[in-house]
């Protein structure tokens, strides 16, 4: 059974709009992956810069090692802010990330 022009032309549109709206939410998911990938190195480099401070046997770099972990900090707040915004806040790495920054702030 041939379709009339009219249907044609309504399925190529219905089936473009599918692709185009595909595309839109791949888009998405790349950039809500590559935020989580940033959000992780915050983390890790926060992690990182604490234990650097409480292992380091140097006392020339503990001021280095304080300003380091003040970066990591407000680096990952900064994150944490814009999951928030962006209601990426249910998401299992932002909730570890959110409650372990929380629970060792001001453990200097």
């Amino acid at each position: 059974m041939l379709l009339s022009k009219t249907k044609n032309r309504n399925l190529i549109h219905h089936l473009k709009h599918i692709y185009e709206s595909n595309q839109a939410r791949k888009q998405e998911l790349v950039r809500q992956t590559e935020f989580i990938h940033e959000l992780r190195l915050a983390q890790s480099d926060l992690e990182a810069a604490r234990n650097n401070y409480n292992y380091t046997q140097d006392s020339n770099l503990i001021e280095y090692y304080i300003y380091e972990i003040k970066a990591a900090e407000t680096r990952l707040n900064y994150y944490l802010q814009r999951a928030k915004k962006e209601r990426l806040y249910n998401d299992p790495w932002v909730m570890y990330c959110k409650t372990a920054c929380s629970r060792e702030e001001g453990t200097l």
